[in-house]
C-alpha cells in the first residue's frame, strides 16, 4: 500500500491521428499522461499491460465497432472508466453506450474544458473506488486484529498460569543447584528460555488490550525526539541516524509511549537489516490526505524487504528473525488503525526498507510551536 497520490492517466482509443495528437497534447498541459491506441488489439494490449483505470473510446474506429470494443475491454478490465465519442450523436448510439457500461458519452468536436469536466468525473469515480477498497481492506484488517486478540487473550491467560507454575519448579531445581552441578547450566537455560517466554506472554497480553486511548493530544515531535535519542544512546550506537522534524508543532490525541515504542520497534529493524551500522533516517511532516495527518517515515539503507515478507509482515507472529515475536509490526498497525490512521512497508525506490505511519492530526499553524 502506498499513500502517495497515483499517476492521472488515461487511454485514448481512436484512428483519428490528427485527433489523438491534438487532444493528448491538451489533455497532458492539465496533469494527464495520455496512452494512444489506433485499434482495437492495441486497446487491448494497453488494458491488459498497463495501469490504466480510464478510456476516451471513439464509437467508430475504421472498421471496428467501438461499441463492441468497449465491451471486450470491460471484459479484461470490469473496472474500466469509458467514455465513448462520437462525431455522429444519435439515440441509437447512446443507448448503446449505456448498454455497454460506458460511464459518460461526448460529442465530437468538444471543447478542452468540456473533456476535463468529463475527465474529472471519471477521475472522481476511480477516487471514490479505491476509497472504498482501502475502507474495506482497513475493516478486514480490524476485525482480522480483533479475532486475532481474541483468540490470543484466552491462550495467554492459559499459557501464563502453566508457565507460573513452571517457572516455580525451575527457580527451586536451579536454586538447589551448586554452581559446579553438571546440571546447573541445563537449569539455568531452561528458567532464563522460561522468563523470554514469560515476556513473550505478556506482550501478547498488551495486544490483546489494545493500545490505551489518548487524553490530549500531545506534540509528536517529542516522543519522536525522545525515541531517536534513547536508540542513539543503545541499540542504534553504531548507526547514523538521522532526524528531520518540522519547525512547527503537529498535535495528535495518542499515547507519548505508544508513538516511542514504534520508534524503537521501527530502528530495531533497520538495525538488524543493516548490520548495525547503516544509515536510517526518520521524517516527521505534515501530510494532507484529504484531511490533516502527521506522517512518520523511517527509511533505511538496507537490502529492502523480499516479496514474502513485504506481503506478510503486518500479519500477527510472522517474523524472519531467529528471536523475533512478530508482534511489533502489527501493534503499529493496529495503533494506527485505531487512531483512524494507517502503516505500510514498501521499498525505497533507491533501495532499503521504508516504514510509513499517518496519524490524523490538528491542522498545524506554521512557525508554532517550539523547536525541538
Amino acid at each position: 500500500m502506498s499513500g502517495s497520490q497515483p499517476q492521472r492517466k488515461i487511454l485514448i482509443v481512436d484512428d483519428d491521428d490528427d485527433f489523438t495528437a491534438a487532444t493528448s497534447r491538451a489533455i497532458a498541459l492539465e496533469g494527464v499522461e495520455c496512452i494512444i491506441a489506433r485499434n482495437g488489439a492495441e486497446a487491448m494490449a494497453a488494458v491488459q499491460f498497463a495501469d490504466i483505470e480510464i478510456a476516451l473510446l471513439d464509437i467508430r474506429i475504421g472498421h471496428e465497432d467501438g461499441t463492441e470494443l468497449a465491451g471486450v475491454l470491460r471484459g479484461l478490465r470490469p473496472d474500466l472508466v469509458l467514455v465513448l465519442m462520437t462525431a455522429y450523436a444519435s439515440v441509437d448510439s447512446a443507448v448503446a453506450a449505456l448498454k455497454v457500461g460506458a460511464y459518460d458519452y461526448l460529442r465530437k468536436p468538444f471543447f478542452l474544458d468540456e473533456i476535463m469536466r468529463a475527465l474529472e468525473r471519471c477521475f472522481e469515480l476511480v477516487a471514490l473506488r479505491r476509497a472504498k477498497l482501502r475502507a474495506e481492506h482497513e475493516l478486514a484488517m480490524i476485525r482480522q486484529l480483533d479475532a486475532t486478540s481474541q483468540l490470543a487473550a484466552g491462550l495467554s491467560h492459559d499459557f501464563r498460569n502453566m508457565l507460573a507454575v513452571v517457572r516455580a519448579n525451575l527457580a527451586v531445581i536451579h536454586d538447589g543447584l551448586h554452581a559446579r552441578d553438571v546440571l546447573w547450566p541445563y537449569a539455568r537455560d531452561a528458567k532464563e528460555a522460561a522468563a523470554t517466554a514469560e515476556a513473550l506472554v505478556a506482550r501478547l497480553m498488551d495486544f490483546t488490550r489494545g493500545p490505551p486511548a489518548a487524553e490530549e493530544a500531545i506534540d509528536l515531535r517529542v516522543p519522536v525526539s525522545s525515541g531517536i535519542a534513547m536508540m542513539r544512546r543503545s541499540l542504534c550506537a553504531g548507526m547514523d541516524l538521522t532526524l528531520e522534524l518540522p519547525d512547527f508543532a503537529l498535535l495528535a490525541p495518542i499515547k507519548q509511549d505508544q508513538l516511542e515504542t514504534a520508534i524503537i520497534n521501527l530502528l530495531i529493524n533497520s538495525r538488524d537489516a543493516t548490520g548495525g551500522t547503516g544509515r536510517a533516517t526518520v521524517s516527521l511532516q505534515h501530510y494532507w490526505r484529504g484531511a490533516d495527518y502527521a506522517r512518520l517515515v523511517v527509511c533505511d539503507n538496507g537490502p529492502g524487504l523480499a516479496p514474502e515478507a513485504l506481503e506478510r509482515a503486518l500479519q500477527v507472529l510472522f517474523t524472519t528473525k531467529s528471536n523475533g515475536t512478530g508482534l511489533g509490526l502489527p501493534m503499529i498497525r493496529q495503533m494506527a488503525l485505531l487512531a483512524g490512521g494507517d502503516f505500510w512497508l514498501e521499498n525505497a525506490e533507491n533501495g532499503g526498507a521504508r516504514a510509513v505511519l499517518d496519524l490524523p492530526c490538528l491542522s498545524p499553524v506554521q512557525g508554532s510551536g517550539r523547536n525541538i
